[in-house]
């Protein structure tokens, strides 16, 4: 059975915190708390929702350091942890980690590409409310209050069928649909009723594998609209117009964040139901927009 139920947090790194800091704020609408991490590393914490953070950025070279999953309680950590290893993945228990992160129990492992995952129950939450510095509010839950996660990633790497194989084969993600423009396929999954959690793309033979965006989903077309204009107005580069997606129905445009990495900012993504749902495979990853010639 799969035990993943959401992306429950990514760290970052970055080479301009301060940077970083007024883009969490200003343009994407986070909470941010700027402290030293356990080795007195300038740390960002981003958050959201209840949780302490969903983003951590640490002062450090641009590229994701870590993605975090979360499963629901210890009996279906231990229970991914077994097929981990009975599947001869090399996975670490960290006690310390895990009370920097404010979870807790937490493990390490890495996937095909390298990627460093860790895996985790018991995630920080806080009493005081989320407040957004730019009134936004984020959709990290469905309207029956299951958890839906930080939002999704897409992961670029040179061998993505071997990817895709240890993400559907160990670690229990199901393919919501794929999109093909011959020879490119990318390969869309999901832990939860959100459309797709992580996501596949090819990297170049040889090319390092890496994060090529994160998705924020907001609960509002003025909340998108409204932070498109801060972008265009502080001349942020835009990666990708506004559009809406074919597989996912969000309506999002993309930005580059001050560590290079992509982000989508978005809202309206589907909601899925795996008793229900039909896997396809689309020919466009758009209806309309999302133009990426004429960005800057």
């Amino acid at each position: 059975m799969p035990y993943v139920s959401a992306l429950g947090y990514i760290g970052i790194g970055a080479r301009d915190l301060d940077a970083w800091q007024t883009f969490a704020t200003e343009i994407l609408g986070l909470q941010v708390t700027r402290t030293a991490d356990e080795e007195n590393v300038d740390t960002l914490f981003l958050r959201m929702d209840s949780r302490h953070h969903r983003i951590a950025v640490r002062a450090g070279e641009d590229a994701l350091s870590y993605v975090g999953w979360e499963v629901a309680n210890e009996a279906n950590l231990d229970a991914q942890v077994s097929e981990l290893e009975s599947a001869g993945v090399t996975v670490k228990e960290n006690p310390q980690l895990a009370e920097v992160r404010g979870v807790v129990r937490l493990f390490q492992f890495e996937d095909p590409a390298g990627f460093h995952l860790e895996l985790f129950y018991g995630a920080a939450t806080v009493a005081e409310p989320f407040v957004s510095p730019t009134g936004v509010h984020f959709t990290t839950q469905d309207p029956e209050g299951r958890d839906l996660g930080l939002g999704h990633i897409v992961l670029a790497a040179p061998d993505t069928e071997k990817m895709v194989d240890f993400y559907l084969n160990t670690l229990g993600f199901r393919v919501t649909d794929r999109i093909t423009y011959k020879p490119l396929v990318l390969t869309f999954t999901h832990v939860n009723p959100r459309h797709h959690s992580l996501a596949f793309g090819p990297a170049a033979e040889g090319a390092k594998p890496y994060m090529d965006h994160f998705m924020l989903e907001v609960e509002s077309i003025d909340a998108v609209g409204r932070a498109l204009d801060e972008v265009r107005a502080r001349e942020i580069s835009l990666t990708a117009t506004l559009g809406r997606h074919t597989n996912d129905g969000m309506l999002s445009f993309y930005m580059k964040s001050p560590s290079g990495i992509g982000v989508e900012y978005g809202t309206e993504g589907k909601l899925i139901d795996d008793d229900t749902w039909t896997v396809t495979n689309w020919n466009a990853a758009a209806f309309w927009g999302h133009d990426r010639s004429h960005t800057h």
